[in-house]
């Protein structure tokens, strides 16, 4: 009995350990080290901001049984943060053709305080909009907001969805900062 008793615990140790959410080394044919190189190179072009890889937990996720239509990249300080750090940053990669489909930072405010609610809903979509210019996100000029999120949501960033009519976009704007800090293709 005490056989059967110790083959139960070792499969159940066997089953946790398999089911722990450590991350793999590679989805889809996508390693750690690439995919946290491409998001840190998307954080440069799109928020001109340089991130280091190196300092940072780089987890992947497994999209297949996930809404994701690509891999997530995770890329968290392993040190405490201080003021203006970007604490984490967050991409979702096309493997194939190692294509962004949605970026997002996270910036530690003064004094690692969240920040408070300061722009107008003007220039909230304004600052979402002009992001969409800037960067060339959708294919024309002509593209149109379809909707906003709630202002009154707990939620620290507002959400803008835009369509030119064959791509659609989500811009996630965080007022304390003033600035973009996500943006997600649908």
């Amino acid at each position: 009995m005490k056989k059967f008793a110790w083959l139960g615990t070792a499969l159940l140790v066997f089953l946790l350990m398999g089911c722990s959410s450590s991350s793999p080394d590679a989805v889809l044919g996508l390693g750690k080290k690439e995919a946290a190189q491409i998001a840190a190179a998307a954080v440069r072009q799109y928020y001109q901001v340089d991130v280091d890889t190196t300092d940072r937990e780089i987890t992947l996720e497994d999209p297949t049984n996930s809404v994701y239509r690509g891999v997530p990249v995770h890329a968290i300080l392993k040190r405490e943060p201080v003021s203006g750090d970007v604490h984490g940053f967050h991409a979702i990669i096309e493997p194939k053709s190692k294509q962004i489909l949605s970026l997002s930072i996270d910036v530690i405010g003064i004094n690692g305080e969240m920040a408070t609610k300061t722009m107008t809903e003007a220039d909230l979509e304004k600052t979402a909009s002009d992001f969409i210019r800037s960067k060339n996100l959708l294919a024309t000029n002509d593209f149109q907001l379809v909707k906003a999120s709630d202002a009154h949501s707990n939620d620290a960033k507002r959400y803008f969805y835009y369509t030119d009519g064959l791509k659609d976009v989500a811009i996630g704007v965080d007022p304390g900062l003033k600035q973009v800090v996500t943006f997600t293709y649908d």
